[in-house]
């Protein structure tokens, strides 16, 4: 597949993904779908890179501000100084059994998926000289490494995603507790998870990593039939985490289903919210192109 010139339709095709051999070539295809997105940058077809401007903001400097793009969008953009754009990322990945569950409706695990997004994530912070950590969730912080914008460290940081999703349980605050401890100031956390862990507590933690002026996301990662529980026999279940089996009828159940995922995924949400971060959820039968658009949404904010 020629990745120069692609529709962009492509890019929102998480079968065309999962069909790609590596995770460099995913890498690349989302990297790509990415900036193709950006369609409204006052700044395509030149050869200005994106991490260059922000808009204007009361108390910039006149002396900033970029006024042919004024002439081009009407708006105030000011163009940036390359210590101004640089930051630090820390990346966290849950690597429970869990994470290995693929239904029917999706193309990827949802482990597939988060590495896909992960090694995106990796080269589009490469490119823009960010500094990127990457660390792993069990049932404590594991493999955490310092951030680094160099090529080696990208291509050491991409050797360590190459491995599987085998621990039995996720210790999601106690691994952000240990984060926050390691973290630059003014830093980005990027939490990928299905969150089947003991939430209690969050706001706490997510307090800890406020006070470095840290900027949290939470990218909860649920296929779609997690959601739906779209079953229309009785099925027997086995967890992947403890192998336990138990048979079900979805009619039985699905009203106490829905009404536990949805207070579990209410608690995270809010409690990420009311602490300042942000929450996405993401489905694995949706393109993962959409999170990073998040990502740079909240990136742009900090400068």
């Amino acid at each position: 597949m020629n990745l120069s010139l692609p529709k962009s339709s492509e890019f929102l095709d998480t079968k065309l993904l999962s069909r790609l051999p590596s995770l460099e070539l995913k890498a690349k295809f989302l990297v790509a779908g990415l900036l193709t997105g950006i369609h409204n940058s006052p700044f395509r077809g030149t050869s200005v890179e994106f991490k260059e401007y922000r808009e204007y903001q009361p108390g910039d400097s006149l002396k900033l501000i970029d006024w042919k793009a004024f002439a081009k969008t009407d708006n105030l953009y000011v163009r940036l100084q390359e210590a101004q754009t640089n930051m630090a990322a820390y990346l966290l990945l849950d690597i429970t059994k869990s994470m290995n569950y693929k239904s029917e409706k999706a193309d990827m695990s949802k482990w597939e998926y988060v590495q896909s997004l992960t090694a995106a994530m990796l080269l589009f912070l490469n490119k823009q000289g960010d500094a990127a950590s990457l660390s792993f969730i069990g049932n404590s912080l594991a493999d955490f490494t310092k951030p680094g914008s160099k090529k080696s460290h990208y291509h050491q940081l991409m050797v360590n995603l190459h491995r599987n999703a085998n621990e039995t349980a996720a210790d999601i605050c106690r691994s952000l507790s240990e984060i926050s401890g390691l973290i630059k100031q003014r830093s980005m956390v990027l939490i990928f998870s299905d969150f089947y862990s003991d939430m209690r507590g969050l706001s706490d933690v997510i307090n800890r990593l406020k006070y470095k002026k840290a900027e949290v996301l939470f990218f909860h990662v649920l296929d779609p039939m997690e959601l739906m529980l779209d079953y229309d026999e009785s099925v027997m279940l086995k967890d992947l985490e403890t192998e336990e089996k138990m048979t079900l009828s979805p009619d039985l159940i699905l009203k106490d289903y829905h009404n536990a995922l949805s207070k579990h995924i209410n608690y995270i949400a809010d409690s990420v919210k009311k602490c300042g971060g942000d929450y996405i959820q993401l489905k694995t039968d949706v393109s993962p192109v959409l999170a990073l658009g998040s990502y740079l949404s909240k990136r742009g904010g900090m400068l």
